[in-house]
């Protein structure tokens, strides 16, 4: 039986296009960022993006004339409806919903909302809103969730996974995504989504996102990652760890030989991991000397996904 969120995954590393660097989660002053919209949008072109989604709460912004040759700003908002059972709200990031956008209702109105206008939702941040697999398990229709978030670093629960994994385990198939939720300057440009488009336009932008044809980081790049013959193969920019995450104990690490000096070792690029049979998904998690993290989206040896 299909789960809630069920998705065919589609691995950007087998697929055509080009790589586009983006942050999908911007706020501005037309909530509680620091920058308007014309200057935000102006730092991360400026920087080297590709792709930018302003998302600020319960509001939407008119992103006429800030893209530019290479770089595509996206129409969204976050939405925050009520979560049964817990004192914080969903915290509901909306892409490609058309200026003036208002959602009301319950999650599972508001991302259905979403979708009739032609976006898709995604959900924050679920380590900092204190949320277990039950928060989640009733969300419907949502095309990710957030594996890294640079603000909600600011109180240690900037990292997700664990609510990742804890889906996926149970047959709730999607993939996740790294992103700044920039408001003010020590939280932006610290995690970004990596995604494979056939062109820069919002068409081909969308179904990427739609397929999960990216993988996302905070430091690290990811040359090559695949299934194939039963063997997950994976390349990388040189690190101190790399793991492949499956459900309950039967992933793998691969480290190096190094003293646990961080910064002090022969790095690695490359490893891979043969399959027992009894993986329902695999991942690739990448740590780097310094201790930033890299993630595809799950592998499914039994054919859903990539």
């Amino acid at each position: 039986m299909e789960g809630t969120f069920s998705m065919k995954i589609r691995n950007p590393f087998e697929s055509p296009g080009r790589w586009h660097k983006a942050n999908l989660h911007t706020h501005t002053t037309t909530s509680d960022g620091n920058k308007p919209p014309s200057e935000r949008a102006a730092q991360y072109r400026e920087a080297g993006y590709a792709v930018l989604a302003l998302t600020d709460h319960e509001a939407t912004n008119d992103v006429t004339g800030l893209s530019s040759d290479g770089f595509l700003v996206l129409s969204g908002m976050e939405t925050h409806p009520d979560c049964p059972g817990s004192d914080i709200p969903y915290h509901i990031v909306c892409l490609n919903v058309p200026h003036g956008t208002r959602c009301e209702g319950d999650v599972n109105a508001r991302i259905r909302q979403v979708k009739d206008a032609g976006g898709e939702a995604f959900v924050a941040h679920p380590y900092w809103c204190g949320f277990d697999v039950n928060h989640l398990l009733p969300v419907e229709g949502a095309i990710g969730l957030e594996v890294f978030n640079a603000t909600c670093c600011g109180c240690g629960k900037g990292f997700s996974s664990v609510h990742w994994d804890h889906l996926l385990g149970r047959g709730e198939i999607l993939p996740a995504l790294a992103v700044d939720d920039v408001h003010h300057p020590h939280d932006i440009f610290q995690g970004w989504t990596m995604i494979k488009a056939v062109d820069l336009t919002v068409e081909a932008i969308m179904e990427a996102l739609r397929t999960g044809a990216y993988y996302s980081s905070c430091g690290p790049e990811i040359l090559d990652a695949r299934l194939v013959d039963g063997t997950v193969r994976v390349e990388c920019s040189p690190a101190s760890e790399i793991h492949f995450i499956a459900q309950g104990p039967f992933g793998r690490s691969v480290y190096t030989d190094d003293d646990g000096r961080r910064g002090q070792c022969s790095l690695i690029a490359s490893a891979e991991f043969a399959l027992s049979g009894e993986q329902k998904y695999v991942r690739v998690e990448i740590v780097d000397a310094w201790g930033r993290r890299a993630w595809t989206n799950p592998m499914m040896p039994g054919g859903n996904g990539s």
